[in-house]
């Protein structure tokens, strides 16, 4: 365990950018930045990366341990039962825990017979269904009061009907007055266009049922809409078609300049449970270069603190974005508690 005033180094530190050689001074359980010369305690021999979130998990359908344990030290909850994901969030704020930081949507909101009422992996408890527009508050209200600090909201146009445009705009404003983004589900023709006019904060998946025209992108990156990648869910599904246009619209996205944030929907279908490489080079194939990658999933803030969960990774990045991807996935996430057991784990 690190005492308090010890120094901890290492080989480098993402802070919005990769910084050299990176020393930091434990003060109340956090590591706070101090001169990169300052003689070391404890060396690391790698890079800190001070937080690695997946921006769309399912935690209802995971085992949500193995998420630190994969390198995630954060994650976002998008839709499920508010009192399990709830639960789980509040016991990842106690010491010792095992579990990432958590953030949750709570529980899906859509209109009456909207997806993803009825399907087997969504409880009942997992969907609300609003059947006007005045009902948006109260939801979004119940959302707040299990916790929840983002809102998710189902444009499946395949799978059913879909909140009307005004109902849609009554979630997002009830949203903003609790002070929350609203993320959407966007799925079939002109979803993403509904999804804009109603001014929703960031798009749950790369669209992969309608092929987004220049205008709509431009749109997109005017407006600060961001999009979470969730590339690696379309991966042996037997149709390349979603895949391909998924992996289409990220590139012109990427390219606009709008937020690309790294996600994978995890829970849907057979996906490794932590920092996924394959959706890691997903994006660097679609064009994002090696610092717009980390930011995807270690952010572009330079934190005043770090901890009291973190992740490093062996070495120092590589120069280029797919050797990048390999590289991140091979990250160990723990806490302040537990980063010399991390370093030196010990005989098997």
């Amino acid at each position: 365990m690190i005492d308090e005033g010890q120094v901890v180094v290492f080989e480098a530190s993402w802070a919005g950018t990769f910084r050299g050689r990176s020393a930091f001074t434990l003060v109340d359980g956090l590591l706070r930045p101090i001169r990169s010369d300052a003689p070391a305690d404890i060396e690391v021999p790698g890079t800190l990366l001070p937080r690695l979130t997946d921006h769309h998990v399912h935690l209802g359908l995971i085992d949500p341990d193995a998420l630190l344990r994969g390198g995630i030290t954060h994650a976002v909850d998008l839709g499920g039962d508010p009192s399990l994901t709830g639960r789980l969030r509040r016991d990842a704020a106690f010491p010792g825990s095992t579990l990432p930081a958590i953030h949750i949507a709570g529980a899906f909101l859509t209109c009456v017979g909207g997806y993803p009422k009825g399907r087997p992996w969504a409880p009942d408890a997992a969907v609300v269904e609003l059947a006007d527009p005045a009902e948006a508050e109260t939801a979004v209200r119940t959302q707040a009061a299990m916790g929840a600090s983002v809102i998710k909201v189902a444009l499946n146009g395949v799978a059913g009907p879909v909140p009307s445009p005004e109902l849609l705009a009554a979630i997002v404003t009830a949203a903003r007055a609790e002070g929350m983004p609203v993320a959407a589900h966007v799925e079939g023709e002109g979803m993403t266009r509904r999804a804009l006019d109603a001014g929703v904060n960031v798009l749950a998946h790369t669209p992969f049922s309608e092929r987004l025209d220049p205008q709509l992108v431009a749109r997109m990156s005017r407006a600060g809409t961001a999009v979470i990648s969730t590339l690696g869910i379309h991966a042996g599904g037997g149709d390349d078609a979603p895949a391909a246009i998924a992996r289409d619209n990220l590139r012109h996205l990427a390219a606009a300049g709008v937020r690309v944030l790294y996600g994978t929907d995890l829970g849907n279908g057979p996906l490794p449970v932590g920092v996924s490489e394959g959706e890691l080079t997903a994006l660097a194939e679609a064009g994002m270069g090696r610092d717009e990658l980390v930011a995807s999933i270690a952010g572009t803030a330079r934190p005043e603190a770090v901890g009291p969960r973190l992740a490093w990774a062996p070495g120092t990045p590589p120069d280029t974005a797919v050797a990048t991807a390999e590289w991140l996935a091979t990250a160990r996430a723990t806490t302040i508690d537990y980063l010399e057991e991390t370093l030196d784990p010990g005989p098997d």
